[in-house]
C-alpha cells in the first residue's frame, strides 16, 4: 500500500478539546516547518488569514475570531505555546506523551471512557472534513478502528466526543456523508437493536467484514449490547425514516447487511450513482451538487423554487429535457406541484414592484401631504396601508 502522509491528533484531544480546535492543531501539523533540531517540539509560523484559508472557511470578523478562539484554547490545554509580531503567529506544537492515558467516568458505562496514544489523519482526506463536526466524526470513527475487533460508539458516547446531547449527536451523525454506520441488526430478545459501529467513508468496502468481527470485550455489555434510541419529538421522524425502520426485526436480522446495502452505499460514497452520472453530463455552471441534481430530476423529491428557476432558464439542453420529464411526471405533480406554485406566486407578490400612484399615496401619507380624495380614500380604507408594505 502506498505511504501517505499525514498528521497526528493525541487522542485525549477528544475528552478535552471541540472540532474547531482539532481542526486548527491539524492545520497547524499541516503546515509545520520541517527539519529543526528540537525533537520534542515542532514549529510553525503562520497568520490568521492563512489559517482561514486553509480551513476553507469564509473570510470574514467571525471566521478570524473562530481562529483566534482555537489557538487560545488550545495553548490553554498546553497543546500548543505561540508568540504573536504583527499578525504573525510562532507557534510551538508541544511534545505529548503518547503513553499518557485521560480516563473519563459516565453514567452510561460500567468502566471508564479511556483515551491515549494517537490517531493519524491523512492529507488526503482533510479537505473533505472542513465542514459541520465532520473532523471529529472521522478521526473518532478512525480512532475507534480495530484490526481483529468492532468497537461499538452508543450515542452516549457520541455526545461526549461530540459535546452535545445524544439526540442531537444522533442528527449531526445521520447528515454526516464522512463516516458509515455499520448496523448489528435488531435482537427479538429485548425488542431493542445492537449498538451500531462505525467506519470512515475512505474503508466503506470494509463494511461486512467489520459486522462479523466479535465486539471489542474491554467494552461493558450495559452499553454495548442493546442500545436505547435517543428520545425523538414528533418532527423528527421524517428525517429519521431509515433509522426508525432498524428497529423493526421483520426489516432487519441480528448481524445481517445485504450485499444490495453495501453496493448502494459504495456507489454513494465513491461517485456511482445515477446522479452523479447525470451531474457529469450537466454543463449548466450553476449545477454543482448531487441534491441539485435529485431536486433537477428525480422523481422522487421536491424542487425548490431556486432549482427551478434554474431549470427555466437553462441553456443545457439535456438537463432542459430532463427537468421536462419530471415535470410532467404525473406522481411529482401530485405531491409537488402546488406547492412549488405557491411558492412562486408568494415571490412574484414579494417582488412586485410599487406604481407611481402608490408611491405618491404613501409619500403624501407620511409627510400629510394628503389631499381629501386620498383622505376620504384612506378613511374608507380603515387607515390600512398593509397593501404597500
Amino acid at each position: 500500500m502506498k505511504n501517505e502522509n499525514f498528521v497526528q491528533i493525541p487522542n485525549k484531544m477528544f475528552a478535552d478539546t471541540n472540532n474547531d480546535e482539532k481542526l486548527v492543531y491539524a492545520i497547524l501539523q499541516y503546515t509545520q516547518t520541517v527539519g529543526l533540531l528540537n525533537k520534542d517540539n515542532r514549529m510553525t509560523r503562520t497568520m490568521i488569514p492563512l489559517l482561514v484559508s486553509d480551513l476553507g472557511w469564509s473570510k470574514g470578523k467571525y471566521s478570524n475570531k473562530k481562529v483566534v478562539t482555537a489557538l487560545n484554547g488550545l495553548k490553554e490545554k498546553e497543546y500548543i505555546n505561540f508568540e504573536s509580531t504583527q499578525g504573525v503567529f510562532t507557534v510551538q506544537i508541544n511534545n505529548i506523551d503518547s503513553q499518557e492515558e485521560h480516563t473519563i467516568s459516565v453514567d452510561w458505562k460500567e468502566n471508564n471512557v479511556k483515551f491515549s496514544g494517537f490517531t493519524k489523519i491523512k492529507y488526503s482526506v482533510i479537505d473533505n472534513l472542513l465542514e459541520n463536526k465532520d473532523f471529529t466524526l472521522y478521526s473518532y470513527a478512525e480512532y475507534r478502528t480495530m484490526k481483529t475487533h468492532q468497537y461499538r460508539i452508543c450515542y452516549e458516547e457520541w455526545s461526549l466526543v461530540l459535546g452535545m446531547t445524544s439526540r442531537n449527536a444522533f442528527t449531526v451523525i445521520d447528515n454526516s456523508e464522512v463516516i458509515v454506520r455499520v448496523s448489528n441488526g435488531f435482537d427479538l430478545g429485548t425488542n431493542r437493536r445492537e449498538t451500531n459501529s462505525y467506519l470512515t467513508f475512505d474503508s466503506v468496502e470494509d463494511v461486512k467484514e467489520v459486522s462479523l468481527k466479535p465486539t471489542y470485550k474491554a467494552q461493558s455489555s450495559k452499553s454495548v449490547v442493546k442500545e436505547q434510541e435517543p428520545e425523538l419529538v414528533e418532527d423528527d421522524f421524517d428525517n429519521f425514516e431509515e433509522e426508525e425502520l432498524s428497529l423493526k426485526p421483520k426489516v432487519k436480522k441480528r448481524n445481517a447487511i445485504t450485499d444490495k446495502k453495501i453496493n448502494d452505499m459504495q456507489n454513494e460514497f465513491f461517485g456511482r450513482t445515477i446522479h452523479h452520472k447525470i451531474l457529469k453530463k450537466i454543463t449548466d455552471p450553476r449545477v454543482r451538487t448531487i441534491e441539485q441534481v435529485k431536486e433537477l430530476t428525480d422523481f422522487k423529491y421536491p424542487m425548490s423554487l431556486e432549482n427551478y428557476n434554474i431549470l427555466m432558464t437553462t441553456k443545457d439542453g439535456y438537463l432542459t429535457e430532463k427537468g421536462k420529464i419530471k415535470l410532467a411526471n404525473p406522481q411529482w405533480k401530485n405531491r409537488y406541484l402546488n406547492k412549488l406554485n405557491r411558492e412562486s406566486a408568494l415571490k412574484q407578490n414579494n417582488e412586485r414592484e410599487l406604481s407611481q400612484e402608490e408611491i405618491n399615496d404613501i409619500i403624501r401619507y407620511q409627510y400629510g401631504e394628503e389631499d381629501e380624495v386620498h383622505k376620504k380614500k384612506r378613511k374608507k380604507l380603515g387607515n390600512d396601508i398593509s397593501r404597500f408594505l
